[in-house]
């Protein structure tokens, strides 16, 4: 369970791997809807098989969207933003996963700042973490990137990174893996990386503390220095898990105290079948005076893993937490909020009185697919173009949540994660691109949305990308920009789009429409 260092660069490099590959099939992996289930696919697609866990995901053949080459910048879908520079998969060391995906692609993406203000884009790939400097937004820098403990498994297509302090961590689903954390520190002293195949150079160390295995997400909260991971798949027997179960649940919960030691966390709390997707956690500064001080946690717990009566369209729970004592945890609240499908994701306003959740796949539901047991059912009346839908909570009263609307934006498609800074939503909606959303008030306070900016980062996709004949696969739906990060003090944007790669951007000064915009 402790951690361990890893030191140098070890013998199979990215480049002997690539020399031992063979040639794989054209095709791709409906990768939002394996996500959303959080299982790992068959081991003939290149992944681990998991005895206590039946893979699920099936891979789906999609008329060749998903072997299009990468597409470069300018997009002339755009509004109100601009493009400052791209930078392709493939160049940050990304690698193809055999039987699935032929090139190299990228999923979650967050961001991180020196103490001295050079910024970084912490991006995950098929391969592992890779790192650019985006001081220069107009030139971004890749720097290297973390050797994946499994090259070419499945479970590379889904990682996520967060930041405490000056070290980085990083999980992924590869089942059997570890957490790795990266010492941060000497990073403004990295020059360019000489090849798409370096390592970088930066120490390392790796935990499996809590019998780890695998995770979906992890969120960090910076103030308290708590790591609060989701989607855990725990080691059997109960002496090899923080839990103590003989046999885990697949989803679970771990809580990590970074403080005393960030390359070696210790377990605070582990909570088992509950937390599949993602995490939001707060130092609470809102109006319910109740609870002011405290460290909140918004639950994210995906599906509804109790059951649903058949026709009912309404999915997995969202949960407030009252977290500040780790050892006696309260549940504030948990709903279910109606038709919401997949409790994915969410943040609250910078007030801390409202909450936003996405729901990843609520649209196809409402396009009238099917889904396992596991999700909902089809709606009756299925629509041709169903919106893309955000949904707003008022949580003036932590305790007692109340749905204010599901606000849609006028786009057909998946919206996928969010962030919020100051008074705009910034949104990774998929085949849609980049989508930033106003926050307006009423005369009462309450919160509602409205469209500001945009750019379509995948403009070769159709609109209804849902393809609503129920013959063909939706796979390529979930194709486009997987994660967004606007908070750093520069206000530079950055985005990962699976296909065409890190998109570096801003808000423009002035209104502006179409491909001069985009420039």
């Amino acid at each position: 369970m402790a951690s361990v260092t890893r030191e140098g660069v070890t013998d199979k490099t990215r480049g002997n791997l690539m020399r031992r590959m063979t040639r794989v099939r054209r095709i791709a992996l409906a990768a939002g809807l394996a996500a959303a289930l959080g299982v790992a696919t068959s081991p003939t697609a290149g992944a681990h098989h998991d005895d206590d866990d039946s893979p699920l995901a099936q891979a789906v053949a999609m008329d060749g969207v998903a072997t299009l080459p990468p597409f470069a910048g300018p997009f002339p879908d755009t509004e109100n933003m601009r493009l400052v520079s791209q930078v392709f998969a493939e160049d940050m060391g990304a690698l193809p996963i055999p039987g699935v995906f032929d090139k190299g692609m990228l999923n979650d993406i967050w961001g991180y700042t020196s103490p001295a203000g050079e910024e970084y884009a912490l991006i995950g790939t098929t391969a592992s973490m890779a790192v650019v400097r985006v001081t220069d937004p107009e030139n971004p820098v890749f720097l290297g990137s973390l050797e994946s403990q499994a090259p070419f498994n499945i479970g590379n297509l889904w990682g996520d990174a967060g930041v405490f302090g000056h070290y980085a961590y990083y999980t992924s689903e590869i089942v059997g893996s570890q957490i790795e954390i990266v010492d941060l520190s000497g990073i403004d002293a990295l020059g360019p990386a000489p090849s798409t195949e370096t390592v970088l150079p930066l120490p390392h160390f790796q935990t499996d503390a809590g019998g780890y295995r695998s995770a979906h997400n992890i969120m960090i909260n910076e103030q308290t220095g708590y790591a609060y991971v989701a989607g855990v798949r725990l080691a059997p027997g109960a002496d090899n898990n923080a839990c103590h179960l003989d046999a885990p649940p697949r989803f679970n919960t771990l809580i990590y105290d970074l403080n005393e030691d960030p390359t070696n966390p210790t377990v605070a709390a582990c909570l088992p079948n509950v937390g599949e997707h993602d995490f939001y956690p707060v130092v609470y500064s809102g109006p319910d005076e109740d609870h002011q001080g405290k460290e909140i946690l918004f639950v994210f717990d995906g599906r509804d893993r109790e059951g649903q009566a058949a026709g009912n369209p309404v999915g997995g729970k969202t949960e407030i937490w009252d977290v500040t004592d780790k050892s006696d945890i309260e549940v504030l609240a948990s709903f279910r909020v109606p038709e919401m499908v997949f409790s994915h994701n969410g943040w609250t306003t910078e007030e801390q009185d409202f909450l936003f959740i996405g729901d990843e796949i609520d649209e196809l539901v409402k396009a009238g697919w099917e889904f396992t047991s596991g999700f909902a059912q089809p709606v009756d009346e299925p629509t041709n173009k169903p919106q893309t839908g955000t949904y707003i909570v008022d949580i003036r009263d932590l305790d007692d949540p109340v749905v204010v609307e599901r606000f849609t934006d006028g786009t057909v498609g998946l919206d996928h994660n969010f962030l919020v800074k100051d008074d705009k939503l910034y949104i990774a909606s998929y085949t849609s691109g980049t989508r930033v959303l106003q926050i307006t008030r009423d005369a009462d306070g309450t919160v509602g949305l409205e469209p500001y900016a945009h750019m379509d980062t995948e403009p070769r996709l159709q609109e209804n990308i849902l393809n609503i004949n129920q013959e063909e696969s939706f796979g390529s739906a979930f194709l486009g920009q997987w994660g967004i990060f606007p908070l750093f003090d520069s206000d530079t944007i950055i985005a990962s789009d699976l296909n065409n790669g890190l998109m570096v951007m801003e808000l423009s000064d002035t209104p502006c429409t179409g491909i001069t915009c985009s420039r």
